[in-house]
């Protein structure tokens, strides 16, 4: 047998508690996650082969329909999803790629769009700062794309203002400048604007969506666009290594993250707001931003991040709480620590106040 790894023993750990702060409540097997699929309605269809498939087709019609274009494409991972659409909006040229610092695809994807596709990047836009037009204008070099992300989860789950977007929305059109829209927490974002999906997928010519964050999927994602920029993008699912055999677990899991919990992203955001606003009550602590856009959102603590850390998992032990088991250095308090806290259906089992005593009890265990 393998040797057990640090994070086996977390995730045993995070299996044996009884209530969890972010997200849903996990399934604590393979077997319990692929029977509660195979009692999906849409279990019953034939398997997908090579991207063709009964269950497949309606997901990728479904978000269409939901984002108000014309074609969808599933792919099995968001970065291939990225990567193709960027390499088909900047067709043989390099770029360059205008997008934000803290951006996804700028820090979390290995700078795969420069590395992989050989684009060139401008980073624009200030740390923390949700992207707006002006950033856009001060940029002298003229973008192949734009790519806005939604929500600027790095820069603690920002969301540009609606008349920002759309300014920016107005200057790609007027230059005649695709704009793409990395949009993996979208579901959660729309609450904030308070309009339709459809609405806010309009200002962008290609839009990619996630299914395994707010609504709860074993994994994949979904590219929207014009028909043709759909179909160019097939080529290239094939290079990034994106058109697997059979995706039918990774489809059935998100058309039922579609049917279960799209619709309570709003009152999860609103639940976030509440939890926030006594969190950041206590003296020295922070959230950010203040109050949170979405149902994300980042709680920075007066506590060395190692020892909150340790701090956690001792909170998990002792209560059965899993608050988490990540926590890195704060920019916002010297020697501090970050969390974010993501609410989902999870949040259904515990109270405010019994969140912010298990808070109480991590940070004062870590020294805080």
């Amino acid at each position: 047998m393998p040797a057990t790894r640090p994070a086996h023993a977390e995730m045993e750990l995070r299996n044996r508690c009884t209530r969890w702060l972010n997200g849903h409540r996990p399934l604590r097997s393979m077997r319990e996650s692929l029977l509660a699929l195979a009692e999906l309605p849409e279990a019953a269809q034939a398997l997908d082969v090579y991207g063709e498939g009964e269950a497949m087709q309606a997901l990728e019609a479904q978000v269409a329909e939901l984002l108000g274009k014309p074609a969808a494409r599933f792919f099995h991972k968001g970065v291939a999803a990225q990567l193709a659409a960027l390499r088909v909006h900047c067709g043989d040229g390099d770029g360059p790629v205008a997008l934000h610092p803290q951006s996804h695809i700028a820090v979390d994807e290995a700078e795969a769009f420069e590395k992989l596709m050989g684009l060139r990047g401008l980073r624009i836009g200030r740390v923390d700062h949700a992207p707006n037009i002006e950033d856009l204008m001060a940029e002298p070099e003229h973008p192949a794309v734009v790519v806005v992300e939604l929500p600027l989860r790095r820069g603690g789950f920002l969301l540009p203002s609606w008349e920002d977007l759309t300014l920016i929305s107005g200057w790609c059109r007027q230059v005649g400048v695709p704009l793409h829209v990395d949009a993996a927490r979208l579901w959660e974002a729309a609450a904030h604007y308070g309009r339709p999906l459809a609405e806010i997928a309009a200002l962008a010519d290609s839009v990619y969506v996630s299914f395994y964050k707010g609504l709860g999927g074993l994994a994949g994602s979904v590219l929207v666009g014009s028909e043709n920029f759909i179909a160019a993008t097939a080529p290239w699912q094939t290079r990034l290594a994106g058109n697997v055999y059979t995706l039918y677990p990774m489809v059935l899991s998100a058309l039922d993250g579609l049917r279960r919990r799209l619709p309570h992203m709003g009152a999860w955001r609103e639940r976030a707001r509440t939890l926030a606003a006594q969190l950041v009550a206590e003296p020295g602590w922070q959230v950010a931003p203040a109050p949170p856009q979405t149902n994300s959102f980042q709680l920075h603590l007066p506590a060395a991040p190692g020892r909150l850390r340790e701090a956690l998992l001792d909170v998990a032990r002792q209560r059965g709480f899993w608050l988490g088991a990540r926590a890195v250095a704060s920019h916002r308090i010297e020697g501090g620590a970050m969390v974010e806290v993501v609410i989902g259906e999870a949040a259904d089992d515990w109270t405010d106040d019994e969140a912010l005593a298990a808070w109480r009890a991590a940070v004062a265990q870590a020294g805080g």
